[in-house]
């Protein structure tokens, strides 16, 4: 099973998120759940450092046991930059939400 696991801070805001696992919903290669949640992830990742123009703190292994994802927003982002950066990742968790309404026992996300 892929797990989401979604950090905020007081304020409400997105301030990590960690993926970890394998969907196993098909053999290696063929699984539609883990090519369509790395799409989302890396997706957002590139969407973050090009359209809001942020580097954010990745940690990206693939293990044994499943792949691993991490990424961290640095805390020092300027008012404008955190709004767009937010708006990213909100919708990144949009649609990972919208796999997991239909892969529900491949995705669990936690916030």
């Amino acid at each position: 099973m892929i797990r989401v696991m979604v950090r905020r801070d007081e304020t409400k805001s997105i301030r990590s998120v960690e993926v970890t696992g394998h969907a196993n919903f098909a053999e290696p290669g063929s699984d539609l759940v883990c090519a369509g949640v790395s799409a989302i992830i890396f997706g957002a990742y590139n969407a973050v450092e090009v359209l809001a123009g942020q580097s954010l703190l990745v940690e990206m292994a693939d293990k044994t046991e499943g792949g691993y994802f991490y990424v961290e927003m640095y805390p020092d982002l300027s008012p404008e930059d955190m709004t767009r950066t937010q708006l990213l990742l909100e919708g990144m968790l949009v649609q990972l939400d919208t796999v997991a309404q239909s892969y529900g026992d491949y995705i669990q996300i936690e916030q």
